[in-house]
């Protein structure tokens, strides 16, 4: 049965969709169907009374992190429903871990829908140009893929309170100029395992 939620020391993470708007030739679930044990294929994108229901099972997390084997801004309407009643219900810290392209998917700027009930947003950011982020992300946006990462990055920095640019580090990566344009664009950077098989 796939796990909708899976903590992750004090984190709570939710796995809320497979879809995703990103084919990145580095990530996990093209080498495995679960991560730390937790089977993270959807057969089906849970409700908002499921995501609701499994957040209530559970007691020891001060965090919650959408996070699974999807981009979860792809479902926007849910997240932000969740984090309201996170926010309400819990009074804990929210993070999304996106890649950055829900401003692309949408066609508009979400990052004001995102204010008031996010608390941080780690974006993966992955390569310093249009050129690297296209080979290894296979975005469906070519270059305007990276273009529109660095916009959300930058539009996020100045709404959101926390904000953080990732990388995963694969040995094509430039991690100075990763940073160095994290920087540029007002969020810290993070440097993620890169899990190989």
């Amino acid at each position: 049965m796939a796990t909708l939620a899976y903590s992750i020391r004090n984190s709570l993470y939710l796995n809320i969709t497979n879809r995703c708007s990103n084919n990145c030739s580095f990530c996990i679930k093209f080498n495995s169907r679960t991560f730390q044990e937790n089977d993270l294929f959807l057969d089906k994108e849970p409700s908002f009374d499921e995501i609701m229901t499994v957040i209530a099972l559970r007691s020891d997390f001060d965090e919650i992190v959408f996070c699974g084997y999807g981009e979860s801004l792809i479902r926007l309407d849910i997240v932000k429903q969740v984090a309201e009643a996170v926010k309400q219900y819990y009074s804990v810290r929210v993070r999304i871990n996106t890649d950055g392209q829900a401003n692309l998917v949408h066609g508009r700027n979400i990052v004001p829908e995102l204010t008031g009930i996010v608390d941080c947003l780690s974006v993966s950011l992955n390569a310093p140009d249009a050129e690297t982020y296209i080979r290894l992300c296979q975005t469906p946006f070519g270059a305007a893929g990276f273009t529109g990462v660095c916009d959300f990055i930058r539009l996020a920095a100045a709404a959101i309170p926390e904000v953080i640019a990732s990388i995963v580090l694969v040995p094509s990566v430039d991690s100075e100029s990763c940073k160095a344009l994290a920087l540029s664009l007002g969020a810290s950077f993070r440097v993620r395992s890169y899990y190989e098989e």
